[in-house]
């Protein structure tokens, strides 16, 4: 068994305490697109599987009303996950830039008179 490295004073344990804490840093835009790549990927699951749990236990126990039942629950909790989600982001506010200003159009009384 290796020897342990001395620990490092500068790094701060986490909440396990010898792990470091996640870094909230920018994240890439590939990573960002893949991240609710697969937050849509989830939603659309647990809106579509819990209705072909449902069909499944419809042929096996002969019943008709299970696929049904697990289409609303799929879509309630799918709709659910949704709206936490939704809560969670931060809205996007549009960086401030500076603004070109239209210089005002001439008065007609101003046209008049030059005419």
């Amino acid at each position: 068994m290796p020897p342990s490295a001395p620990p490092d004073p500068h790094r701060e344990p986490g909440p396990a305490g010898d792990d470091p804490p996640l870094d909230d840093g920018p994240v890439s835009p590939v990573g960002d697109a893949f991240a609710w790549a697969s937050r849509i990927l989830a939603i659309g699951l647990a809106m579509f599987l819990p209705g072909v749990g449902g069909n499944w236990l419809d042929s096996r126990l002969g019943t008709r009303f299970l696929g049904p039942v697990g289409l609303i629950f799929g879509f309630t909790a799918a709709l659910v996950w949704l709206v936490q989600i939704g809560n969670s982001v931060k809205p996007y506010r549009p960086r401030k830039t500076k603004r070109y200003r239209i210089p005002p159009a001439p008065r007609q009384e101003e046209e008049r008179d030059r005419v």
